[in-house]
């Protein structure tokens, strides 16, 4: 690495910038998923359509993600990245947002996702780096940065929605956060001195299909991302279309489970330690699962609120365990599997939202919400052979 005058004053730490960029960018994805039932109803978009665009946003993530892997982290290292992301990912979600019609909001799908795939792969780098130097589980606290920054995104839009403004000011303003975010990060970190980065074998490879752990593994988070989106999408539309809630209300559902997705990450390596990667990554899920199905049965406010929470809790370190299993099983490649998984994982993005969307259309959201149930019961029976019954990370 080459750098040329470093600053007097120590910069920021990179896992510092990586969760504060994760957490910034989130919070405006948070505010988001309240307001899909106004954006949907300004446009007069149907379900199904809706979920060709979210196809388009998985696309645009993809093709970004395996460019972010193989060619842009070896050559600008990954704390240059994730300012750039994070002020491009701004810019794109306003246009987005406030697009005017139905072709546009399609059309700007794409650079959303691709500006996004800019900054999920440089802070899992920067995260599973960390984690082997410390020797620590870092990745449950990674993940809880995205639950941290929806949980703030979906207080935030709520408190807006009660208010009756027009969401455009509010969009306009998260802008504006993002980019002095991603200001105020490249300037306080290593980014601004960092030049060229030598690639290395974990980083400089060519783009290539997945294969061994990469694609079983990547595929089991591909399918968990592609159904966990039917909450963090379909929800607010669900609450506030079916179950007859107020739009300042239609996010509580993905209010208790963020919440609950907090706290399980936060406390992710003492719970882990505590009780075994099995009983957190299967028989938790399980009840979690089994508690979403009654309440989804019920149709009843409580209940399914409850229920958010309590998938929220259970579900939260799968992923986390799931990285952790894959960069356990390739010591010499930890990083370099795990953002391969992160990138195969949003495959789901890419076959989730049309196949959710047209179950939405033709079915119910309800029949959604037992597809969710029903798939992170298999995916996490299945990975019971890979996690350990009850260990400390080494």
């Amino acid at each position: 690495m080459r750098t040329e005058n470093p600053p007097t004053s120590p910069p920021l730490s990179p896992i510092i910038v990586a969760r504060s960029t994760i957490i910034i960018c989130i919070q405006t994805v948070g505010c988001w998923f309240v307001f899909i039932p106004w954006k949907l109803d300004m446009l007069d978009l149907a379900k199904k359509d809706f979920g060709y665009v979210l196809l388009a946003f998985g696309i645009g993530s993809i093709l970004s993600m395996q460019i972010t892997n193989k060619v842009l982290i070896p050559r600008i290292g990954p704390q240059c990245l994730l300012p750039i992301g994070m002020i491009a990912f701004s810019i794109a979600l306003y246009s987005w947002v406030t697009s005017p019609g139905i072709m546009m909001f399609a059309i700007l799908a794409f650079p959303v996702g691709f500006t996004f795939g800019l900054i999920n792969p440089s802070a899992t780098v920067i995260t599973v780096a960390a984690e082997r130097e410390t020797g620590r589980r870092l990745l449950p606290l990674h993940h809880a940065c995205f639950s941290v920054g929806s949980l703030m995104g979906i207080i935030v839009s709520s408190l807006y929605a009660a208010t009756e403004l027009p969401p455009e000011w509010l969009f306009f303003t998260l802008m504006l956060v993002g980019i002095l975010g991603g200001a105020v990060c490249y300037l306080l970190s290593d980014a601004r001195i960092v030049r060229t980065v030598k690639a290395t074998s974990e980083a400089a490879q060519r783009i290539r299909l997945p294969s061994g752990d990469t694609l079983v593994f990547g595929s089991i988070a591909a399918v968990s991302m592609g159904t966990v989106g039917i909450i963090l999408d379909w929800s607010a539309l669900w609450l506030t279309r079916d179950i007859g809630l107020v739009l300042a209300l239609g996010g509580i559902g993905i209010f208790a489970f963020n919440g609950t997705e907090v706290l399980a990450r936060l406390f992710g390596e003492r719970i882990i330690t505590r009780f075994g990667e099995r009983v957190v990554g299967t028989w938790a899920m399980l009840v979690g699962c089994l508690i979403m199905i009654a309440a989804t049965y019920s149709r009843e406010l409580i209940p399914i609120v409850i229920a958010f929470g309590a998938f929220g809790l259970c579900s939260a370190n799968f992923l986390p365990l799931l990285m952790g299993v894959a960069a356990r099983r390739n010591p010499d490649n930890a990083a370099g599997v795990v953002s391969d998984i992160t990138t195969v994982s949003f495959v789901g993005f890419l076959i989730g939202p049309p196949i959710v969307g047209l179950i939405a259309e033709y079915v119910s959201i309800s029949a959604c919400m037992y597809l969710l149930a029903g798939i992170w019961m298999v995916t996490s029976l299945f990975m019971r052979q890979y996690f350990r019954p009850l260990t400390k990370m080494t």
